[in-house]
């Protein structure tokens, strides 16, 4: 006989400083990992809103929103693991989990997924999109 019981995951403190995502597996699981490596954020220009005042002015930026972007990194995985990482770079749903629990969804942008440091150890790199601040609400 088999028993199940629903259970809930909640993640009452990181253990060490990082970011934790969460992503919907291929196998329809909620997978995560803390991400307590090196990370690197950075804000990448879009393309803003032109106004030309007169044909003979030179176009005025309006405006330009920047999409703020986190590159994160995880070292010393053994071949199971990045493979298991891997599975966030297709996932439909991705999110950071703050220590209090709550999910802020972010976007994967494509990148170099891991380079092989030994035969045994990989690294894995991963860089998401943060979603545009929103100036009317309160995080």
């Amino acid at each position: 006989m088999e028993y199940t019981a629903p259970y809930t995951v909640r993640l009452d403190h990181c253990p060490a400083p990082g970011i934790y995502l969460r992503w919907l597996s291929p196998l329809g699981a909620w997978d995560g990992w803390l991400f307590d490596g090196d990370f690197d954020d950075a804000k990448m220009p879009e393309a803003g809103s032109v106004f030309r005042p007169a044909a003979s002015a030179a176009p005025q930026v309006l405006q330009r929103p920047g999409g703020a972007r986190q590159l994160l990194r995880a070292g010393d995985l053994s071949p199971a693991q990045h493979e298991a990482l891997t599975s966030i770079m297709t996932s439909p749903q991705v999110f950071v989990q703050a220590a209090s629990g709550r999910l802020t969804p972010v976007t994967v942008v494509p990148v170099t997924t891991g380079r092989t440091s030994s035969d045994t150890r990989t690294t894995f790199d991963v860089e998401i999109e943060l979603p545009t601040p929103n100036a009317l609400t309160r995080a």
